[in-house]
């Protein structure tokens, strides 16, 4: 089986956003860095339980790794970001299981998510 990993260790963008109406919304989570863009879907559980954790990391001035390797920085004085999504939104693939842990030897919240479907079983599908 091939794994496929999206890792961004500077992004300049790590956001949560949604597609649709309330009700009918898709979440997804995105990652930009330069001209590369990768959105994947999620729960809406899923991101509230990521803003919690790292929310409550950044407080503590701790920089942030997130998503197979997605990275962000330390928060900035700088206003939230509430632009919308960026565009094309094409979803890479749909957040199965999401591991959030501290990794010490990096100083970084270190994020991982996972495909609820196997690349393999996708392809056969």
């Amino acid at each position: 089986m091939a794994i496929l990993v999206h890792r961004y260790d500077a992004p300049d963008r790590f956001v949560a956003g949604t597609v649709g109406q309330p009700g009918e919304r898709t979440f997804f989570l995105q990652a930009r860095e330069g001209n590369r863009i990768t959105s994947v879907a999620c729960e809406k559980q899923q991101v509230s339980v990521l803003a919690e954790h790292s929310g409550s990391r950044a407080r503590r001035g701790a920089a942030a790794e997130c998503g197979r390797g997605w990275m962000f920085r330390r928060p900035s004085s700088k206003a939230r970001d509430t632009d919308p999504l960026d565009a094309p939104i094409t979803e890479e693939f749909r957040v199965g299981t999401m591991t959030i842990a501290w990794d010490p030897s990096i100083d970084r919240i270190v994020i991982e998510l996972f495909s609820n479907v196997d690349v393999e079983d996708d392809e056969r599908s």
